[in-house]
């Protein structure tokens, strides 16, 4: 596997965990007690997968589990669960404003949420969003 490859494996194993953290954190709003079993069914993965992402999770010190094998975020687990919430809903509703229809201004949205570093989407949010013939 050459750099390119590795540095797109780590991409979306870094998307793979911003997506879990936050489902994770929508999932802890509705119920307090949330299990790998719940997160499984919530993302539609088998629990096998889910497991793996959470032991790597856990070891990353983003979550960590009580004695009733309840999943619990981390301070750096919650921000991160808040930040690529903050970005996927950014440029959601921004979609949506444009007149894309709701299905896919929230797939292109999430996208668009991992393709930028939190340093551009700070950027892109502060300058707002304007139309092509305003710039």
């Amino acid at each position: 596997m050459n750099d390119i490859q590795k540095n797109r494996m780590k991409q979306i194993s870094l998307e793979s965990r911003e997506d879990y953290l936050e489902a994770l954190s929508l999932l802890r709003e509705k119920k307090n007690d949330v299990r790998s079993s719940d997160l499984a069914s919530f993302m539609g993965f088998s629990r096998a997968s889910v497991s793996q992402v959470v032991i790597a999770m856990e070891n990353d010190g983003l979550i960590f589990t009580d004695g009733k094998y309840c999943l619990h975020m981390t301070d750096a687990g919650r921000a991160i669960a808040e930040n690529t919430r903050r970005k996927h809903l950014f440029f959601e509703k921004n979609l949506l404003m444009a007149g894309i229809d709701p299905v896919t201004a929230q797939t292109e949205g999430r996208r668009l949420g991992h393709a930028l570093s939190d340093d551009s989407f700070e950027k892109v949010a502060g300058y707002g969003m304007h139309r092509e013939d305003e710039i």
